[in-house]
């Protein structure tokens, strides 16, 4: 499989994989529309939470025999941040550490950032008390409790390399949040988990997706989505992890679409819906795709990824 490095928007995530009659097989999913999550009307906010515990640390680029290591954490919130601009109103996204200090039990606010500043923010690490354990209840609380005050939706990204020590605070804490949710007593709120690398529990990341089912609240509330990657230096890795559990085949982003090939003639056909993420089959020879709706449409290349898988 092979990911086009910048899809042109509101793409946010296209994959081409190839056939073996020398057709392609595209997979793709349109990033979230923030006057889809908020009705057209509300305010949306989007923030990314950075695990600075000790594990992490290297990632940051720190360490190694002769020190100057890549700092991938900073790489990828800036592009996981660039991106998430584009789904609040005000274009911007704050950033903040979590799990610092003594216990993994603090957090810091890196600061609010547009497209531009995303870029070029500061997210070296530098000067943090690299925590000793991995507490997720304070971060959450912010999120929830601060950040999203004055938002019609709010989505939190938080990243973790490590096992969350406060599973159960943290549990009683978010079915406190989906009753309210369910009683209309707060906002609509979305938290993507993140796990990153070979010491992440995957049990504990779905047990977080799956805290709602069995209850009462199983068809009114979805707080989470979690998602695994391999590791940090792959930003593509991260962001497809995002897109994929925001964006799935069963949510629709426009009454109706097609897909057509690069003479105009049409490949697929949603007359019943066009999902978040989709799928088809690009005819042999054919380098373009594009996107139509009763909105608009998109057109893609693929040429930069063909001959390269």
């Amino acid at each position: 499989m092979a990911k086009i490095t910048r899809p042109n928007k509101p793409l946010a995530d296209v994959n081409v994989l190839p056939q073996k009659d020398g057709s392609n097989e595209i997979v793709a999913c349109f990033m979230p529309d923030p006057d889809i999550v908020c009705g057209g009307e509300g305010e949306s906010k989007a923030i990314i939470a950075l695990d600075a515990s000790k594990s992490i640390k290297n990632m940051f680029g720190f360490g190694g025999a002769f020190g100057g290591n890549p700092n991938f954490v900073e790489m990828v919130a800036r592009k996981l941040g660039s991106i998430l601009c584009d789904i609040t109103k005000n274009g911007k996204v704050s950033m903040m550490y979590w799990a610092l200090g003594p216990g993994g039990d603090q957090v810091k606010q890196i600061g609010e950032f547009d497209q531009a500043g995303c870029a070029t923010a500061d997210i070296s690490g530098q000067s943090l008390n690299w925590g000793t354990g991995t507490k997720l209840l304070p971060p959450l609380k912010y999120i929830i409790d601060t950040f999203a005050k004055g938002s019609d939706f709010t989505m939190g990204v938080i990243i973790t390399d490590g096992i969350i020590e406060d599973e159960e605070d943290c549990m009683k804490y978010c079915m406190q949040i989906g009753k309210e949710l369910a009683a209309g007593k707060r906002k609509e709120l979305k938290l993507v988990l993140i796990g990153v690398g070979s010491d992440v529990d995957q049990e504990q990341l779905e047990s977080f997706d799956d805290m709602f089912e069995g209850t009462a609240l199983e068809n009114d509330v979805d707080i989470w989505s979690h998602g695994i990657a391999a590791h940090m230096k792959d930003e593509d890795d991260i962001i497809g992890v995002l897109f994929g559990e925001l964006m799935s085949e069963e949510k629709e982003v426009a009454s109706s679409g097609s897909i057509l090939d690069g003479a105009g003639n049409e490949i697929k056909s949603f007359s019943d819906g066009l999902p978040g993420k989709f799928r088809f089959i690009l005819p042999k020879g054919e380098t373009v795709f594009t996107v139509h709706t009763p909105n608009g449409e998109v057109t893609q290349d693929i040429s930069e990824v063909l001959g390269t898988t």
